[in-house]
């Protein structure tokens, strides 16, 4: 089963950036309500200036009057569609789909990323190459690198990816261990950086070359070693 994020974006008569009157919101909201409890759906009522939320099984929604928004069943979205054209208080004049959202246990997110830790790998040594040796990169790294590689999953809405930065800020350790990052004390703090070929040499590993770098093989990661192309995105800080 897929889900989606989704806003149906709506024109709500009596409201521009706040209510004309108590009555024009009154309006909307029993007619939101009854429209959305018709079909199976709970209504939480908002409270201190808020709006009300429904849910339905594993999807909720928040009833704005610019837009109903949150993750709801794929297949569920034109039906809704069809059955908010019935509203009189408002309109909807477009659906905007965003991520999908998995319904995933962290045992099974856990896997989905071991199955990528070579690419992941390759990813992290290319985002922590510096142009010099005694340059280090000084900004947290495992939090963008798990942002890059996360799987959106509907129990982890709200829990800020737990399982995504554990996995990343794990292997950010053991290339330390191994050598394959280096780490040092700078002005702005600890800092990492990708190993040179010259430092790899002197590891009691075997090497081979990977884009144009001499890179460290382990044992368990002989297989589909590969290169990831740098995606645009954030800077991140290096300091001497």
């Amino acid at each position: 089963m897929s889900y989606r994020m989704v806003y149906f974006r709506i024109r709500t008569e009596g409201y521009a950036s706040g209510w004309s009157s108590e009555a024009a919101e009154t309006a909307f909201r029993e007619e939101s309500r009854r429209l959305f409890q018709g079909s199976g759906w709970t209504v939480q009522a908002g409270g201190n200036g808020s709006s009300d939320t429904v849910t339905r099984d594993r999807q909720d929604l928040y009833l704005h009057p610019d837009s109903f928004s949150g993750v709801m069943e794929e297949s569920g979205i034109e039906p809704l569609r069809e059955q908010l054209a019935e509203a009189g208080t408002f309109r909807c004049y477009a659906v905007d789909r965003y991520e999908e959202y998995m319904d995933m246990s962290d045992e099974e997110y856990r896997a989905a990323l071991e199955a990528k830790r070579d690419e992941i790998t390759a990813f992290v040594l290319e985002q922590c190459k510096t142009r010099r040796s005694n340059l280090y990169i000084t900004a947290p790294i495992a939090v963008p690198i798990a942002e890059r590689f996360e799987i959106h999953r509907l129990c982890d809405r709200g829990k800020h990816n737990e399982v995504g930065i554990r996995f990343m800020t794990e292997l950010v350790d053991g290339l330390l261990r191994r050598g394959r990052l280096r780490s040092a004390e700078t002005p702005r703090g600890r800092g990492i950086r990708t190993a040179t070929a010259a430092e790899l040499k002197k590891l009691p590993q075997p090497a081979e070359q990977v884009d144009g770098q001499i890179d460290m093989i382990s044992d368990g990661e002989a297989q589909n070693s590969g290169s990831v192309k740098k995606k645009k995105g954030k800077n991140l800080d290096k300091s001497r």
